[in-house]
């Protein structure tokens, strides 16, 4: 059986979709290498105490019953009860299972989270214990999973309490806006954004007052798990147009997506609690390439090059994808967010004297 065949099927079968196709028990579970497939059963040994772990990116794993180790199509293999004279089989129900599971994004696995001491505003988790999801999202994009993978939810009527600096309260209304929760790397809330439903809202988006800015942190970097890339965004709708454009390409699924509430990256602290310090931190789980994809105008793309010069500072390669004049990732199809990536530049101190020189974003006489 070609070596092309197995490593076609590896890279392509979600291992989560698999394990609901078959009817397996399993529960979902974060482990040191990120999110694990904890399975009730063994294939191999038969015994059911839960005991096997397979990573749910990889499908590496074993049971600790038996010690039989596992990848994706092995662990069907011995799932379906084949033999060794039987890989031409097994092979071939995997293609049934991959032309069920199309060509639709994996499964939406996340990192646990923890709210901590900091409490969102009243308001229900998207979508709705009954499948709800706001139209304001779906026109986005943002489909019921997206908007689970996120933890977005909804505040009709709700409030953060304001302490002032005399020590009296009152309340910060969020009513009308989709809660935006923003996690550190470890899964803690650390602050969030309140994005206004109202197209004719005074302010587009709200921050709690007395949280720390946004800017210390790196939208979604909580979910960065098991890879060596990430592509980083400004907003959270545009960190949510990456990922859905990616998630259409199977090639890009392992790149996790990331936002810097801005173009820039902030920097400098003495405890190094900014956007560098937690690449640094990024960069020590395995994360080696970064890929900005930020506005397609002369000051995000000075801004890009900023960012390049510092990420390269602690020894990751940065990359600057250029999307159209005018336009940010959730402006534009996916098709042109993955052409962007892919045709992205290196960061290199001649890339960086030249576009300062004559900015592709430029109007020319």
């Amino acid at each position: 059986m070609s070596d092309n065949i197995f490593q076609e099927i590896t890279d392509e079968l979600d291992l989560e979709f698999f394990f609901d196709h078959q009817s397996l028990a399993y529960k979902m579970g974060r482990g040191s290498s990120g999110m694990q497939i904890n399975a009730k059963h063994c294939p191999s040994c038969g015994d059911s105490r839960s005991r096997v772990y397979l990573n749910a990116e990889t499908g590496l794993g074993n049971c600790f019953v038996c010690n039989q180790s596992f990848n994706k199509v092995r662990f069907a293999h011995a799932t379906f009860g084949h033999d060794d004279h039987q890989w031409g089989e097994t092979i071939r129900m995997l293609k049934e299972v991959l032309s069920d599971q199309g060509w639709r994004p994996k499964r939406l696995a996340t990192a646990a989270v923890d709210p901590g001491e900091v409490r969102v505003p009243y308001s229900m988790a998207l979508p709705t214990p009954e499948g709800e999801n706001l139209q304001y999202l779906e026109n986005r994009g943002i489909t019921n999973e997206y908007a689970k993978y996120f933890g977005l939810r909804y505040c009709q009527m709700g409030f953060w309490m304001v302490t002032g600096d005399d020590g009296k309260k009152w309340p910060q209304k969020f009513d009308n806006r989709v809660i935006i929760p923003v996690y550190d790397l470890n899964g803690e809330l650390k602050t969030f954004q309140g994005r206004a439903l109202d197209p004719d809202a005074e302010r587009k988006y709200l921050f709690p007052i007395g949280l720390p800015g946004t800017g210390r942190y790196l939208y979604n970097g909580q979910n960065v798990q098991a890879t060596d890339e990430v592509a980083m965004g400004e907003g959270a709708f545009d960190v949510a147009a990456i990922k859905i454009a990616f998630d259409e390409d199977v090639q890009l699924r392992r790149i996790v997506a990331v936002g810097s509430f801005g173009k820039h990256l902030s920097y400098g602290s003495t405890d190094s609690n900014d956007q560098l310090g937690r690449f640094v931190i990024l960069k020590r789980g395995g994360v080696k390439r970064v890929t900005i994809i930020w506005d397609g105008e002369e000051k995000a793309l000075l801004s890009a090059l900023d960012a390049s010069k510092k990420l390269t500072s602690i020894g990751l390669v940065a990359r600057i994808a250029l999307l159209p004049p005018g336009k940010d990732p959730n402006e534009v199809p996916g098709a042109v967010v993955r052409k962007a990536y892919y045709e992205a530049v290196t960061w290199t101190p001649a890339i960086d004297v030249k576009w300062r020189l004559r900015n592709p974003y430029a109007r020319r006489k």
